[in-house]
Parts: structure tokens; sequence; C-alpha cells
């Protein structure tokens, strides 16, 4: 069955896909862009129903939550969280994000079951001239099953890989977070989530 996307996530996605391309060609960035959104959902909730999206505004109260949990600044003030559906019930969420490695930046896709773990991550667009071991499934597939009260610690609970420490640090990171956003303003608290 085909994914059915509702026209807010169109709309989004046909935006997004523009910002990107738009921002690569002008910043001169060589990189490489691996990944639509739109083909990277459609891919990964093809059985499901429809997917449509929820808008994540980080409030002071959330962000005072969600620095403490991490220990990090959250680099952002809003983050879109995809919801895949089927016969009213959810099969699993998606959040698209971005995390510096040495010099650029570096796009990735975490993918949840219902419950909030993690069933895959991958690397969207890579624009650094080295580290990119961390597109190898065998480095990904350590992100899988973890939620957010799991350990992301690279060297302890993620081994990094060899050539590509920093990336490694950054997507431990980044994955991380999506983990704990989704816990915090998906699962545990609904209502900070706005359709």
């Amino acid at each position: 069955m085909k994914v059915k996307f509702n026209n807010a996530f169109r709309s989004g996605a046909v935006f997004l896909g523009l910002l990107l391309s738009t921002w690569l060609c002008s910043s001169g960035v060589q990189g490489q862009v691996y990944f639509t959104v739109q083909q990277l959902l459609g891919e990964h909730f093809h059985s499901s129903e429809q997917v449509t999206f929820r808008r994540v505004s980080i409030t002071d109260h959330l962000r005072g939550r969600m620095e403490h949990e991490l220990g990090v600044k959250l680099p952002k003030t809003q983050y879109t969280v995809y919801v895949a559906t089927s016969r009213g019930k959810v099969d699993g969420y998606a959040l698209f994000d971005e995390e510096r490695g040495q010099h650029e930046m570096i796009g990735f896709a975490t993918f949840f079951d219902a419950q909030g773990a993690i069933t895959r991550v991958e690397v969207t667009a890579f624009r650094e001239p080295h580290g990119d071991g961390v597109r190898a499934e065998q480095f990904r597939r350590q992100f899988v099953g973890r939620t957010a009260l799991s350990g992301f610690a690279p060297q302890k609970d993620i081994d990094a890989i060899s050539g590509a420490t920093i990336s490694s640090r950054s997507l431990c990171k980044g994955v991380r977070r999506a983990a704990a956003l989704v816990q915090t303003a998906v699962l545990t608290d609904p209502a900070l989530a706005q359709r």
C-alpha cells in the first residue's frame, strides 16, 4: 500500500527539499544528499495508511526539561515529528534533524516504533570530506532498540567508527536528542506537540 501524505505534509516536504537544495547550491558545500524527507518516509512507512506531522515548539519549560536531561543546549526552537498511522493507530514516528560534524552539518533521520524505541537511523546528507563511515549499517544499527532512557555515549554505549570519531559523536548526540524529544514531547506530554 502506498503512503498517503496529507496536504500539509506535502507542502512542508516540498518546502524542506527546496530549502535544502537552495542552501547546498548557494553555500558552495560539496556534499552528498542521500534521501529526501518524502522519499525516506515513503520507504520506511510503506505499509502505513497515512503520514502526518506534529510541530513541537520548544517552550521555556520544555527547553529547561530537555537541556537538563541532555546536558546540552537545544539548537532549535521548533522540531517536526512525523507520525505514521493505520486504522487510527500509530505505526511509528520519525524525526529529521542535523548535527554539526567537524566542520559541516550532518543530516540524519531517526525512526521510532509507537512506544518510542528506535527502529532505524539513516544519514540523509553528509558534507564533510572525511568521516562518512557513520553511514555504514554496522554503525547505525547500534541505535536500534534504544529509547530515551538508553545510553548513547560514544565508545561506551555505541562503538565509534575508526576514522569517523567526530561524526560518530555527532550522530550519538543527535539521535539521543531525537529520542528525548519523541519521549518527552510526543509520548509523555502530547499537548506539547501541535498538529
